[in-house]
């Protein structure tokens, strides 16, 4: 169990410097994007890599594909809770809860 308590420990650790270094990267992208409207360009790149702003539109295709979208959500979820479903396989992995104080 020794083994098991340093590998959690060192699970903390990584997670730790991943949630550290998620909000780094939201940062650098902030500025990069800024930087690039500011210069008004849409990519530049250099030997350390190359950027370009992406647009993804927001699409509404209408109230008739919206009620279609809720009705088979809804139908998903009665199906799930009545267990009216066929099991296709089963996926383990391993869920890590941190402590309270982490996050």
């Amino acid at each position: 169990m020794e083994e098991l308590t340093d590998l959690l420990k060192e699970l903390q650790d990584i997670k730790e410097r991943q949630k550290a270094l998620l909000k780094r990267e939201e940062l650098c992208k902030a500025d990069i994007m800024e930087i690039l409207k500011e210069n008004n360009i849409d990519r530049e790149g250099n030997s350390y890599g190359f950027v370009r702003i992406q647009k993804r539109y927001e699409k509404d295709y209408g109230p008739a594909i919206r009620t279609m979208e809720i009705t088979v959500k809804e139908a998903k979820k009665l199906a799930d809770d009545m267990g009216d479903y066929e099991i296709m396989g089963v996926k383990e992995s391993i869920v890590y809860t941190p402590p309270k104080d982490l996050f």
